[in-house]
């Protein structure tokens, strides 16, 4: 799968983000940046793009991705790059596989920081996840962010902005990427390779998320699994089913948080075809009555079918029994759809 490596690859993301890479050649860049966004949405990509930007000895057209720079940013060597992240340690201190950043690893990267790069010209430090950093570690960053080393610049990524420190975010100029549109990530995955017909159901499901479509692509068994949960829930039309049905489910336990995450993307792409009049969601799959439901439910209707998964998601938690949660979904979506047929 090939990673996006050029700015020009967000353009859909808008001016802020693409702007950073002119910000950069006219050595205008912020010292600190905080890349937020959920998961999937290229936060990662981003940081290393902007990193790699920084290494780059090109003159226009940065990251150039053929200088010495770009070549030693791309394979991860770059003496000036340093990557923080949960259980990859960097101080000698820190155990490997910790579920959290510890203040040990940032007061090694300050460490780092105190000398001279060894290229002699810009210093990266990226922070993966910025939301595991104990509040010690977070503390001890926001030293080194309210007075930086010359050159030196900091790119924090999170999806949960809230769990860090004020202070922390205040130092930092945020930098937002929402989720993408399906037919964005239709083109990545086709220009990665993938056949067009799987890249467009990949992208319908992704929630706007590149990095799940690349990990749905592959995965024969979630779109068995799909295909069964579009059988059972949205075109099962007599009830006299719904008990073989959810006795064919009650040993299927080990799947039910996916059946639940895939009942709550449909219902997303339902409500998107109802409420996004510029770019709906192909529902083709779906049979008519759940089309028509889609065109014209009141916002109420979706969101009593929402309540119903989470109630069913809660109740899984504390072991009810599962072929009942499924019984119990079954005859919501059923009754449901029986309000819609012609």
């Amino acid at each position: 799968m090939k990673d996006m490596i050029c700015f020009e690859d967000f353009l859909p993301q808008g001016e802020e983000v693409t702007s950073l890479q002119s910000r950069i050649a006219e050595g205008k860049l912020v010292h600190a940046l905080m890349i937020t966004g959920e998961p999937g949405t290229g936060k990662r990509t981003l940081a290393a793009l902007t990193a790699s930007a920084l290494m780059c000895r090109a003159q226009t057209g940065i990251p150039c991705g053929e200088c010495a720079g770009c070549r030693m940013a791309a394979s991860g060597e770059h003496p000036d790059i340093t990557v923080i992240e949960k259980g990859v340690p960097l101080s000698p201190e820190t155990a490997k596989g910790r579920s959290t950043i510890p203040v040990d690893d940032i007061r090694e990267m300050i460490r780092i920081c105190s000398q001279y790069p060894f290229e002699g010209g810009n210093r990266a430090v990226i922070i993966r996840d910025a939301e595991n950093m104990t509040p010690q570690a977070q503390n001890c960053l926001l030293k080194i962010l309210e007075e930086p080393p010359q050159n030196t610049y900091f790119i924090l990524t999170t999806s949960h902005p809230d769990q860090m420190l004020t202070t922390v975010r205040s130092r930092c100029r945020q930098v937002k990427l929402s989720p993408w549109d399906e037919s964005f990530i239709e083109t990545v995955l086709i220009r990665s390779g993938t056949e067009k017909e799987k890249a467009k159901k990949a992208a319908s499901v992704s929630a706007g998320s590149i990095g799940n479509a690349i990990r749905l692509v592959s995965d024969d068994g979630y779109w068995q699994l799909r295909e069964e949960v579009m059988n059972a829930f949205f075109r099962n039309r007599k009830r006299s089913e719904i008990l073989a049905v959810s006795t064919s489910w009650k040993d299927r336990k080990t799947d039910a948080d996916t059946v639940f995450s895939i009942l709550e993307d449909d219902m997303r792409r339902l409500m998107r075809y109802r409420i996004v009049p510029d770019s709906k969601p192909d529902i083709g799959e779906f049979p008519a009555e759940w089309q028509r439901f889609a065109a014209e439910a009141a916002p109420e209707r979706f969101a009593n079918l929402n309540d119903r998964i989470r109630e069913a998601r809660k109740q899984n938690a504390f072991n009810v029994n599962f072929q009942a949660i499924i019984e119990r979904l079954l005859l919501t979506f059923t009754g449901e759809s029986d309000l819609w047929l012609n």
